[in-house]
This record gives structure tokens, sequence and C-alpha cells, in this order.
């Protein structure tokens, strides 16, 4: 994703938001109430950039290990911690995901040379989807395009969630006998 810095003005970026559920580190990976680690690239740049979220379809990990959000699952995943943190897995996307991306809305803003209204442009994707960085007019038959952030009524992570630092046990120091 990171190549895209080279695309040219209004190219669209979709960045896939990876299912990472609260009790295992990586919250921050899946924000839309803000940019994503990643997506502070693209932030108020000439590039459209948006997000999807992906949900617990989108891992083979501990498949039909009780059900979905159970005690069960989530001790499965904890106990395959290491395989299971979000860089270290692969994610499942649908292709219907990127059909729809590429229909409802880069082919969308292709259409017309002026552009198109923001209005019309915010509410093309459903809710899995958020747009960070997207370029439309404000109004009607206005030629002058502006940079807007549609993102979710989501409060941002804190601090903790952010950075994946959650709560550190203190180490105890202390003496070492001698033997």
């Amino acid at each position: 994703l990171t190549q895209a810095v080279v695309l040219p003005p209004h190219a669209h970026v979709l960045e896939i938001l990876p299912w990472v559920p609260s009790y295992i580190r990586g919250v921050w990976v899946t924000r839309r109430s803000s940019p994503t680690p990643l997506g502070v690239i693209y932030h108020n740049t000439d590039l459209n950039h948006a997000g999807f979220s992906l949900d617990r379809t989108s891992t083979d990990l501990c498949v039909g290990v009780g059900e979905v959000g159970s005690e069960e699952e989530k001790e499965c995943f904890l106990s395959r911690r290491k395989m299971f943190i979000w860089d270290n897995r692969d994610f499942n996307v649908e292709s219907e995901v990127i059909i729809k991306y590429i229909e409802k809305l880069v082919l969308f803003m292709r259409d017309d040379e002026m552009g198109k209204v923001c209005a019309e442009v915010k509410d093309r994707l459903d809710e899995r989807f958020v747009l960070y960085n997207v370029w439309c007019a404000e109004e009607e038959e206005q030629s002058t395009l502006s940079v807007n952030h549609y993102y979710t009524k989501t409060p941002p992570p804190s601090e903790g969630e952010q950075y994946g630092l959650g709560k550190r046990k203190k180490q105890k120091y202390g003496r070492r006998k001698r033997q």
C-alpha cells in the first residue's frame, strides 16, 4: 500500500482492515473513526482512500470451535496467539468486495469530469466501508473538488488500544542468590 503514494492525482486506494477481536493486540489497524496507521500516509493527499472492515469469516483459524464470539473460540485464538495476530496471518477477502468498490465508487466517480457531489459519494457504499480521504465537489455544478473525510461515529480508541500497549506487568527485580 505504501507504493500508492506514486499514483496519479485522485487515484483510488482500498485498504483492507483485518478482523481483530478486542482481546488480541492490534485493534488500531481496524480503526474507522480516523485514519489507520497506514492511512495516515494518505491523509489530506490527492488520493481517494477507503477502508473495508473484514469480519470473522476472513480467517480460517478456529472455525467450528464453539459459537462465534464464544469463550471456546476465544480460548482457541488465544492458544494460537502468535499465529492469529493480524500481521502474522492471511485474510480471506471475497471478490465481491473489490467488485463492489470498483463499481460503486471508482467507476461512479470517473463518469463525470466535473467530479461527483460529496452527498452522492458518501452514501455509495455500505457500512463496512469507510471513506478516509475522498475528493468530491461540495455542491452541484461546482468544478472545484476538495478532500473530505467520512469516518464512522465510533469514539477513537484509548491510548493503550491505539498502540497495543494494554496493561503491562511490572517485572520484579531482585538479587540473585549466590550459589
